[in-house]
């Protein structure tokens, strides 16, 4: 399984110090909340996307869809299912216009 690492990110600018009450070990486990500054939530749920028929996805699938967090999701998509769904949804349309 091709797993997006820190060091394959394409954006720098995140945080990786868990905030107060966030620990970064409990990333499953909180499941309502999602921080796209946050790089290991971000990590986390990037590697945890899979195809629509439940294969792995390949290293630049996974950058598209760290780009779109992090350039075209909507500050009002927070939790992490719906983040998971936007991007499911919007991947055919903005993977056409991914810059890199």
């Amino acid at each position: 399984m091709p797993t997006l690492k820190k060091s394959d990110l394409k954006y720098s600018d995140y945080s990786w110090t868990a905030v107060p009450g966030d620990d970064p070990t409990k990333t499953a486990d909180d499941a309502d909340r999602f921080s796209r500054k946050e790089g290991y939530e971000v990590l986390t749920l990037i590697n945890s996307l899979t195809a629509k028929n439940g294969a792995d996805l390949d290293l630049r699938v996974r950058q598209i869809c760290e780009w779109m967090i992090h350039e075209q999701l909507p500050s009002n998509i927070q939790g992490r299912s719906k983040v998971k769904a936007w991007i499911f949804e919007n991947y055919p349309l903005l993977s056409k216009r991914y810059p890199f």
